[in-house]
């Protein structure tokens, strides 16, 4: 929106920051001398009925807190192009988030943040509110560093009173998965101490600059490990933080909710403990012993000896009320492996991420044809800025696969989007049938993309080649939402058939199976009704990047997950 343009009598003066789900504007008070923050949804999902539930859901679960760490929300309504909007409290300042990103984060300030955020998130917890997105970002800072500087909790489009009927159909998750709790994941009962997990998850973020499981592998690796493998140590990264403090992150993510601190507040309080007097971490009435190899025997990095998994150890955990006691150990563990093999291959049926961030304050990416290095592949992905999305695509030698009569060669090369509305006959399934369009990231902000298509030698375009996108956001929350955004109508696609007709060439007749997640890549095939020819097209993220990538070869050959995996590992990644 342009400076001066009116919003429900709010007057427009600059922008403060955007998304993947909409922008947030500086805008002077209608009647009082006061700038208030107005966020506007995007017009896109504006239209989308769950988002505007969630965005309405923002306004009036916020504005029922009052207290002087949660943002305080003034006022919502609707523009005349239908866009929803709400006016809040203006934090004059920035975010834990960018704080951390501009490296002037250190333990005190982090164990102050969270202070401060516990008590909004214990007040929240009193009047049956669960936030559901507690991190770094939605921490807003104001005032300079120290005792007295500001924090404020925010952004509480996804809370949910537990008496709620919800947002989603049953058994759909909205989560942020770097910092969301196993209990949230899995789909189970939750309650406030979901948010908890997610406090000591940001604390491990404030500590170390990292998350606690990396998302360099896909969200499917992170939710596994967020259910599986024990809570990291922080003194592993920084090994001059107080031993002390991996106790406090060790029951803080505890992965059965009893065992975990009783309150938000006695989590900040052991924290400072730990950091100011780790002494005083031996007081049983300050963090009474938590049993578990989460606590008591996980071990350090490289050290001798796989750890026992949580689901083997102690009473029963995550278990809905009322299912009973728990089978025998041997069944028990193969029952809750399946369960969690499950979640994961059904994450695009049961879970919905709204992001996952990247796990680490960006840092400088090379530049194509540079000399240097990436890391290991193990390190988080950076974010990459648009002078380097080329240097991501795969040259045709690099495809895999890509070798013989058919191999496909370089045809075009560019830095804009492309639009193929002319060659379907149904456009909802543009985005379905082909990578990169722009009526599909119209309404979504985009930083810059690099795209090309490879095809064969003589050979039609839906016979044998590569159409290649990477498409960069403002920020990881973008591609995140991005391609949930595109998954949603891959979902609505599935099963369709649609006409094609190319340039030059007769209209076929395609029919989409339904959508994958293969090796972390969100997959959806077509194939022809000549059956001489499949399209794969498929999307996944690295840290501010989607790559969306189509495949079209003969039955049986082609392999696009492979071709993103492959595109995946050219994304640099931290020193």
């Amino acid at each position: 929106m342009l400076t001066g343009s009116m919003v429900g009598g709010y007057r427009i003066e600059r922008e403060l920051g955007a998304g993947g789900m909409g922008s947030v504007y500086l805008a002077a008070h209608p009647t009082l001398p006061r700038k208030d923050a107005l966020k506007v949804l995007s017009r896109e999902l504006s239209r989308d009925p769950d988002f505007r539930t969630r965005f309405t859901r923002e306004a009036d679960v916020a504005a029922s807190l009052d207290h002087p760490q949660i943002v305080a929300v003034y006022n919502r309504g609707e523009t005349d192009e239908g866009q929803l909007w709400i006016a809040m409290q203006f934090v004059d300042g920035t975010d834990a988030d960018a704080a951390l990103r501009q490296g002037t984060m250190t333990p005190a300030r982090a164990v102050h943040i969270v202070t401060q955020v516990a008590k909004a998130l214990d007040f929240a917890h009193s009047r049956n509110v669960v936030h559901r997105d507690v991190k770094p970002a939605n921490f807003l800072l104001s005032g300079a560093a120290g005792p007295d500087e500001r924090v404020l909790l925010g952004d509480f489009g996804i809370a949910r009173a537990l008496d709620d009927v919800g947002l989603t159909a049953t058994g759909a998750v909205m989560a942020t998965i770097a910092y969301a709790a196993p209990e949230v994941l899995s789909g189970l009962p939750f309650d406030g101490r979901a948010d908890i997990y997610s406090l000591g998850c940001t604390l491990f973020r404030l500590l170390t600059g990292k998350t606690p499981f990396s998302g360099s592998n896909g969200p499917a690796a992170t939710m596994m490990a967020h259910l599986q493998q024990p809570p990291p140590r922080v003194t592993d990264l920084v090994p001059s933080l107080p031993a002390a403090l991996d106790q406090v992150i060790a029951v803080a993510m505890a992965k059965d909710p009893a065992r975990r601190f009783s309150s938000a507040n006695a989590l900040a309080a052991a924290a400072s403990a730990a950091l100011h007097d780790p002494g005083a971490l031996q007081n049983p009435a300050l963090l009474p012993a938590v049993p578990g190899p989460e606590v008591s025997s996980y071990p350090r990095a490289g050290g001798a000896g796989p750890s026992v998994p949580w689901y083997q150890t102690g009473p029963p955990t995550m278990q809905a009320p009322g299912r009973g006691a728990a089978p025998p150990r041997r069944r028990r563990r193969a029952v809750v492996i399946g369960a969690v093999s499950a979640v994961v291959v059904l994450i695009a049926a049961t879970i919905t991420v709204v992001a996952w961030p990247s796990e680490e304050p960006a840092g400088t990416t090379p530049e194509a044809g540079s000399s240097q290095t990436p890391t290991p592949s193990g390190a988080p992905a950076t974010d990459v800025p648009v002078r380097a999305l080329r240097s991501i695509l795969l040259t045709s030698t690099a495809i895999p696969g890509n070798t013989g009569d058919n191999a496909v060669v370089l045809e075009q090369d560019g830095t804009e989007l492309l639009n193929d509305s002319a060659t379907i006959d149904n456009q909802q399934c543009l985005g379905a049938w082909a990578p990169a369009q722009q009526p599909v990231y119209s309404e979504t902000r985009i930083g810059g993309v690099a795209v090309q298509t490879l095809r064969a030698l003589y050979r039609k375009l839906t016979q044998d080649s590569v159409v290649q996108a990477v498409v960069s956001f403002p920020d990881p929350d973008g591609a995140g939402i991005s391609l949930q955004l595109q998954r949603r109508s891959w979902d609505l696609c599935a099963g369709k058939t649609v006409a094609i007709t190319l340039a030059g060439e007769l209209q076929q007749t395609w029919q989409f199976g339904q959508p994958v997640n293969k090796a972390g890549v969100y997959v959806l095939e077509a194939t022809s009704s000549a059956s001489d020819a499949v399209c794969q097209h498929g999307l996944a993220t690295r840290g501010n990047v989607l790559i969306d990538i189509r495949e079209c070869r003969p039955p049986g050959t082609g392999d696009v997950a492979a071709v993103i995996n492959a595109t995946a590992n050219k994304v640099p990644r931290q020193q």
